[in-house]
């Protein structure tokens, strides 16, 4: 079949869940393309595995933003996921709602039913969460959500030490988002639970077919009317129609990519790689929002870390035994276990600072062996952002080319609020430490070290560790602006039957996690294309 009423480019956090709601209504013909391979792999399953698959190009799209000018020129790796369920099948699992106040704003911002009340039902449609009983969370969704997989006594402490420094302690920050909180996790019996799950349950139904490791080139159109899409699967260039819609569901920087290569984007950046524009939509890549996690690490007296069992065969040992017959401990989460959402200021209405404690440490995030840095001690690292960050960036493509990664342009610490906010932080986890509560733990701060003290230095220390926390946004903008790329109804401004659901269409930050707001698009979303076509 070269046609189906619906062709949903992207099988990942939003996509998936988009194909999973019209083919389950068995009225309507859809084909999900998606550029990465099955997700069967076991380190794509297990917790813990994430420190393997997250520099593995069978995995991930290792993509690298440009050189960060506030970041002394560093380049940033930028890694999406490239296997079915997308970055919720190699991201860290943290599950996270977020602030209901900033869902309000997508609403009072000209985007009607995007408020929190109008978006709880999809909340809870998506997780299965039995632990609670509290009328809005969900059981039964595709999602399962657990919570406090592994208690130990440095993450007790932990939890206590920030309660010392003033914050509100919390049974459930899907409820109430401030305090502090054991972390809950998209993991089900110690198995990471991704949107894959979504697609597994349509996999056998007549009226769905999925196209896997096939690149879409471009989307085709009739005049301003997307009628199909161009894409390349074993090296064959194929061409597919699409009778009622075509859906991008590609991600922050794919999706935007495949708006410009299609003629979608600032008419000048397009002329100049030759391709002829199609509708003038400059914010097309732009208003890229990201979280830049900077993380002071410490030793430890307690051999309950992750480092602790990376660094130790007998250890190793012991913890996967654990894992193999009771699906907890350390392989069941991928490092961190208790999270604390707090004011930088006690004046401020809102939280504004995410403090989270990970049990590794190590030269930076990805380091999960000696080879590449893991620390030989018992280790662990504290890490801090801004939730809702002011520097915005941009991702463009380089060339006309498909197989070109785009440029990518963070914009990290280019607003001096962030800046600012950043060294509050950093003062704010250091007061936790201090805690006696947590003191008696910590052998030593071993990153940036306590020599490091003013303003000026705690800046520069997280311009030169601060990373990526994969929570990329904002780059096909819904809203009315000028610079806004979709309407309410996350179609594309100046065509007709396009459409992109994924969570490149938030209008701002409104989390400290931005998986289950993804995931919460493609349900709303699906919603908004069934309405159309049952009317």
């Amino acid at each position: 079949m070269d046609y189906f009423d619906y062709i949903i480019v992207g099988a990942g956090s939003s996509g998936a869940v988009v194909a999973s709601r019209i083919v389950e209504k068995k009225k309507y013909s859809v084909l999900l393309i998606e550029a990465g391979d099955i997700n069967n792999h076991p380190w794509l399953n297990i917790p813990i595995g994430v420190g393997k698959i997250l520099t593995n190009p069978k995995f991930v799209w290792n993509y690298n933003t440009e050189p960060e000018p506030e970041l002394f020129g560093r380049s940033i790796y930028w890694p999406r996921g490239k296997v079915l369920g997308g970055s919720s099948s190699i991201n860290g699992m943290v599950y996270v709602r977020g602030a209901p106040h900033r869902y309000d704003q997508w609403r009072d911002g000209n985007n009607p039913g995007w408020g929190f009340e109008e978006l709880l039902p999809y909340f809870k449609k998506l997780e299965d969460r039995p632990e609670s009983d509290n009328k809005d969370r969900g059981k039964g969704g595709p999602i399962g959500v657990s919570s406090g997989n592994y208690q130990d006594k440095l993450s007790s402490s932990f939890y206590q030490a920030c309660v010392d420094t003033g914050a509100e302690p919390n049974d459930d920050y899907n409820i109430k988002f401030e305090g502090v909180g054991w972390l809950q996790y998209s993991v089900k019996n110690g198995i990471r639970s991704s949107t894959s799950s979504y697609i597994k349950s349509i996999r056998k139904y007549k009226n769905f077919q999925i196209e896997i490791k096939s690149e879409v080139e471009k989307i085709i159109f009739d005049g301003n009317k997307a009628i199909g899409v161009l894409y390349k699967s074993n090296n064959i260039l194929k061409k597919v129609t699409a009778n009622a819609e075509v859906i991008l569901a590609a991600g922050p920087i794919n999706s935007p990519k495949i708006l410009e290569l299609s003629g979608i984007g600032d008419a000048n950046l397009l002329k100049s790689f030759g391709i002829k524009p199609k509708h003038n939509l400059p914010g097309v890549g732009e208003n890229l929002t990201d979280h830049l996690q900077t993380r002071i690490t410490y030793e430890t007296n307690l051999k309950v870390t992750v480092n602790d069992i990376l660094n130790n065969k007998f250890r190793g040992a012991l913890s996967l035994l654990r894992y193999i017959f009771k699906r907890d401990g350390l392989m069941s989460i991928a490092s961190a276990t208790v999270q604390s959402i707090m004011k930088s200021d006690p004046s401020l209405t809102h939280p504004d600072l995410k403090v989270q404690l990970m049990l590794i440490s190590g030269q930076n995030r990805y380091a999960r062996n000696k080879k590449i840095g893991l620390d030989s001690f018992p280790g662990f690292s504290v890490g801090v952002f801004p939730i809702y960050p002011s520097s915005r960036g941009s991702t463009h493509i380089k060339s006309k080319k498909t197989s070109d990664s785009p440029v990518i342009k963070a914009g990290y610490l280019s607003d001096e609020k962030d800046r600012n906010l950043t060294v509050k932080g950093l003062r704010l986890v250091r007061k936790i430490m201090s805690q006696s509560s947590i003191s008696k733990y910590i052998v030593r701060e071993v990153r940036p070290g306590q020599n490091i003290q003013d303003d000026r230095e705690l800046l520069n220390y997280a311009r030169q560790n601060g990373q990526t926390s994969w929570h990329a946004i904002s780059t096909c903008r819904m809203g009315k602006n000028k610079m806004d790329v979709v309407n309410h109804n996350l179609e594309v401004y100046g065509t007709q039957n396009l459409r992109v659901i994924d969570s490149s269409i938030m209008p701002n930050m409104p989390t400290s996690n931005t998986n289950v707001p993804s995931i919460v698009i493609g349900e709303k979303g699906a919603d908004l294309i069934l309405a159309r076509a049952e009317k």
